[in-house]
């Protein structure tokens, strides 16, 4: 089967623990609108698993997927896309400190290409590493300058 593999990284000025939170906090992202082109609704939570559902528009139209996400005993993240437009992908999550202020988030996709995404595959690539670039800014801003997990929030 065609796979559509995207992986990119991104230093965030903010210590690993806060950033590993803030990116697994998906009612902080739903409440905040830290991604404001982006719609989660969180389904259940338990423990270190949360179930939600994430609705975004990728090439002008609107995807709605089931998402389970679970916290990795090393603090990264994985999501299990179950139901949707986009089950079968898979995204990683991973936190590396580069300083005791700084973290390096690493995020990588891996989606079947079926479908019109199959005929469209470099289209789709494109489109995974714009929309990724701008979330890990978007969550780059809530960390670094909205203040997430500082004393303030």
């Amino acid at each position: 089967m065609a796979m559509i593999n995207v992986e990119m990284q991104r230093t965030i000025h903010r210590p690993v623990a806060v950033v590993s939170r803030q990116f697994g906090d998906i009612q902080h992202h739903s409440q905040n609108r830290v991604h404001p082109n982006i719609r989660f609704t969180v389904l259940a939570e338990e423990g270190d698993t949360c179930t939600f559902r994430q609705e975004v528009k990728l090439v002008g139209m609107l995807q709605t997927d089931e998402i389970v996400q679970h916290r990795n005993a090393d603090g990264s993240l994985s999501w299990d896309v179950v139901e949707g437009a986009n089950k079968g992908t898979r995204i990683y999550q991973g936190f590396t400190p580069v300083s005791p202020d700084a973290t390096m988030v690493t995020f990588r996709a891996e989606a079947p290409a079926t479908g019109i995404k199959r005929l469209l595959k470099p289209l789709f690539e494109i489109a995974i590493r714009k929309a990724v670039a701008k979330g890990l800014e978007e969550d780059r801003l809530d960390l670094e300058e909205r203040g997430y997990g500082s004393s303030a929030t």
